[in-house]
């Protein structure tokens, strides 16, 4: 339990005293589950998994106050302190990269080993591009912005009645889907429009329209040089993120014929290598 009320919940894998590793899911708004222990090979590693504040089967569900980017590094640290770990290494696949990326900023001293795999980094034009991006696929609810029409659908998902709430999480899954070229099933989406992908797409929205906490002091950002990104070229804001880091810093990065699914095999095979890579001194 935080101080603030959030409960995480977690999940701890692989081989008490071998290298501790934590693994941070994508969203905000996402989860852990079983299926990303297939990053690892479990005889090297003593793996935690945890859902982020709000999300998954933390309490309470879908919970936005005291719910940003600095609480989730934070507890990122106090998981460390409650297992006993000095140092930990970190995996942070596409949201969870730039929480990675801020566990090392603020903590640099317990990290052992960063890697980032389908790489998010929030600056202002990545943000904006994906609000483009996001445009057609959400011109059917109301006529304005990308940005100003995830505000109605952020407006509906959290002071709508279910129906309403329902009709909002469907239009934002069609615009996900319409984004990345998936086509899926209209009863399927409806089926999965339940009450927990509305408070997991709301907790996105809340994070989305703050710019996902993103402040001037991240411009100045560094990485250390036991951090390695593993990217996939067809991702349009990876490989955009991987360029503004690029911009600021010598990077070690590989890039891989793939997509931002970082359960591609082409992905995972080479995560599951670099997790084993030694420590440079």
């Amino acid at each position: 339990m935080t101080s603030d009320r959030h409960q995480l919940y977690w999940e701890r894998h692989g081989t008490p005293g071998a290298e501790p590793v934590f693994f941070l899911h994508g969203g905000p708004g996402g989860r852990c589950s079983l299926h990303h222990l297939q990053f690892f090979d479990l005889r090297c590693f003593d793996i935690v998994l945890s859902d982020q504040r709000g999300c998954g089967r933390s309490m309470p569900s879908g919970e936005l106050r005291d719910n940003n980017t600095g609480l989730c590094v934070e507890d990122i640290d106090a998981l460390r302190e409650h297992f006993g770990f000095e140092k930990i290494s970190v995996l942070g696949v596409s949201w969870g990269s730039w929480l990675a990326i801020q566990y090392q900023q603020r903590y640099p001293h317990a990290v052992l080993k960063t890697t980032l795999v389908s790489l998010f980094v929030p600056f202002p034009a990545n943000v904006r591009a994906y609000d483009q991006a996001l445009d057609a696929g959400l011109s059917e609810v109301t006529p304005g912005s990308a940005h100003h029409r995830a505000k109605d659908l952020y407006r509906i998902l959290t002071d709508g009645c279910p129906t309403q709430q329902h009709h909002a999480a469907i239009e934002w899954l069609k615009a996900i889907m319409r984004r990345s070229g998936q086509t899926i099933q209209d009863s399927t989406i409806e089926d999965f429009a339940d009450e927990h992908a509305v408070r997991a797409i709301r907790l996105e929205l809340h994070y989305h329209l703050n710019g996902y906490f993103f402040t001037a002091k991240d411009e100045d950002l560094s990485l250390n040089e036991n951090t390695l990104i593993i990217q996939g070229i067809r991702d349009v804001h990876g490989m955009a993120s991987v360029r503004w880091l690029r911009q600021r810093m010598n990077i070690h990065c590989r890039l891989l014929h793939a997509g931002h699914n970082a359960f591609e095999n082409a992905i995972l095979k080479t995560v599951r290598r670099a997790l084993k890579r030694e420590i440079e001194r």
